[in-house]
């Protein structure tokens, strides 16, 4: 995935535009963009790529995981 990509999707997610993913934002969110399934499983993947250990995602680790 390109970072224009990456920046794109993160956008989706980043729904009240705080710059963080995933903990601060509901995780119906991702139900809402497509991303159905085994969720808790997912949110659980990518608060491992939290590299500062804040239990949110910014853009660069979120960058980080879809590589």
């Amino acid at each position: 995935m390109t970072e224009s990509e990456a920046r794109e999707l993160f956008a989706k997610i980043d729904s009240d535009s705080d710059g963080r993913s995933i903990s601060s934002n509901s995780p119906t969110t991702y139900k809402s963009e497509g991303h159905t399934g085994q969720l808790k499983g997912k949110v659980k993947e990518a608060l491992a790529a939290d590299a500062n250990r804040d239990r949110v995602l910014d853009f660069d680790e979120f960058h980080a995981l879809v590589k």
